[in-house]
């Protein structure tokens, strides 16, 4: 298998879209993605202070890819977070998502970047990123408010 790694351009947006719709269309997600909201979901991922994009393309398709931001913090600390990880429904179990990571992490070190954070659901997901290094976070609580059924 021959992947291309590369940072994300405009004009990669709308076939990103459709990896993005495909990747939640399937468990555990199962959620129906129109074009539209998939689009402004990376336009306003990417539209973001120090956002950062990656691709792996194979035969010029872009078939997985990840968004996120940089964050900093006190001390020269900073850290990557992850908006969406995504790889194409029909080139999952081939080892895209693992080489995007060791593509992207090791882009990230030498930007000196400190870490990398993401929020994931469902357990295959979770279970992916501990089996490329990752463990559950103790260093916060994530907690949401919802403001469409807030009565105060």
């Amino acid at each position: 298998m021959e992947l291309r790694f590369r940072n994300i351009e405009i004009e990669d947006y709308s076939k990103c879209a459709d990896v993005l719709m495909a990747a939640y269309k399937g468990e555990p997600w199962n959620n129906e993605w129109t074009k539209e909201e998939a689009l402004l979901r990376i336009e306003a991922t990417m539209s973001g202070f120090d956002s950062r994009g990656y691709v792996i393309e194979e035969n010029n398709d872009i078939i997985a890819m990840c968004l996120g931001r940089i964050d900093y913090y006190y001390g020269n600390w900073s850290q990557y977070c992850v908006d969406e990880f995504n790889v194409d429904p029909t080139h999952q179990g081939r080892g895209v998502g693992k080489e995007l990571l060791r593509l992207m992490t090791n882009t990230l070190k030498k930007e000196e970047i400190n870490s990398i954070f993401l929020i994931t659901g469902g357990e295959e997901a979770a279970t992916f990123y501990g089996k490329n290094g990752f463990v559950k976070s103790s260093g916060g609580t994530m907690m949401a408010y919802d403001l469409q059924n807030d009565h105060s």
